[in-house]
């Protein structure tokens, strides 16, 4: 399976993730987990299912911020101790498909394969179990476009899939249609779709979150417009890291230095376990090539703390630190810093080749 496959569909919600919210504290188990605060939802759990192992919901919530955390191997034990326990609940069922498919990033082909078919089975359970449960459907309609179709990929199906999202959430079958239009390249199919869901729900913090997002993107850069709904996003949740991100990564791109030092300042004090405004105006820089010291100062301050979450992993800080440092001319802490990234991770295949090319230009 594609890394990007697994990026996408290890996310029990992949768009959901960016679900609504107001301005309150977001302490609650249930709603730590639809703000993808996960590390705090590991803290919430693992103490209560030390003292209670039976008690399934809080498993639940523990399996959820292991499988997010990158914890796969500690998570599908008890992802599947909840199925054991209720095998009619249709999140349950989801769970365990989606670590499935995270799983094959690493397995075998054969394993892989089988894997690959539990996902379906048991997302398709999830959906048969619940019909409105859109994360199910989501999950199926990443699996569907990025899979190979010896494994069940099928654009056309996945196309299909974001239809049905449509029909029991319009302005979730927007975004959707928006992601698959994404991840084909095709920008003008997936600015329309976008503009859809705004015109359908304005004020919808989520909408506004992937909207900032999808003009915030490499492929995008119109950072005016991504500030545009990333200041509109704030003003209804502040809690959440998505339009911080998307922020920092239009004023780096625009090299609004200022703006930028205080918007660091106040993503911080808002989300102060999730440092991916660090990591993604790092990449800006890198890619721009403006300001590289500033890009070494994010990528370190990113390393200093454990990822959130569906954030790069610190194995990918390493390698973009790397990356920035040879462009400073600092190539043997360019090469330390690679290959650190491929002794967190050495499966890392793009540090793997930039080491290679480091190595062998001097």
């Amino acid at each position: 399976m594609r890394k990007r496959l697994v990026a996408l569909l290890l996310t029990v919600a992949p768009v959901a993730l960016l679900a609504t919210a107001g301005r309150g504290a977001e302490t609650g188990p249930e709603a730590l987990l639809e703000a993808g605060h996960w590390k705090r939802l590991r803290a919430y759990a693992e103490p209560r299912v030390a003292a209670n192992p039976n008690d399934t919901q809080a498993v639940y919530y523990l399996a959820s911020a292991k499988a997010q955390l990158g914890d796969l191997q500690g998570a599908m034990p008890l992802a599947e101790k909840t199925l054991a326990s209720d095998a009619n609940n249709a999140k349950y069922h989801l769970l365990v498909a989606n670590i499935c498919v995270a799983l094959t990033e690493h397995a075998g082909m054969f394993k892989a394969m089988s894997l690959a078919n539990r996902f379906k089975e048991e997302a398709q359970k999830a959906v048969a179990l619940d019909p409105n449960l859109v994360d199910a459907r989501e999950a199926l309609m990443e699996y569907y476009h990025e899979a190979p179709g010896i494994a069940g990929g099928d654009k056309k199906k996945a196309w299909a899939t974001a239809e049905e999202i449509a029909g029991v959430d319009s302005v979730r079958g927007w975004l959707a249609k928006g992601e698959l239009a994404s991840l084909e390249k095709n920008a003008a199919k997936g600015e329309e779709f976008y503009k859809q869901a705004l015109a359908a729900a304005p004020n919808d913090a989520r909408v506004l979150r992937a909207a900032a997002s999808f003009y915030a993107s490499d492929v995008e850069k119109k950072y005016d417009v991504a500030e545009k709904y990333a200041l509109a996003a704030l003003k209804l949740d502040e809690l959440r890291a998505g339009a911080f991100v998307a922020l920092a990564m239009a004023y780096a791109g625009e090299e609004r230095w200022p703006e930028l030092d205080a918007l660091m300042t106040r993503a911080e004090k808002s989300v102060p376990d999730d440092f991916g405004a660090y990591y993604q105006s790092g990449k800006t820089l890198l890619f721009s090539g403006k300001d590289l010291p500033r890009a070494e100062r994010y990528f370190r301050k990113y390393l200093t703390m454990e990822p959130e979450g569906g954030e790069p992993n610190h194995a990918a800080a390493h390698w973009r630190l790397g990356l920035v440092l040879e462009k400073e001319g600092k190539r043997p802490e360019a090469i330390g810093e690679m290959d650190e990234a491929l002794r967190e991770q050495p499966d890392l295949k793009e540090a793997k080749d930039d080491l290679k090319r480091v190595r062998n230009e001097h």
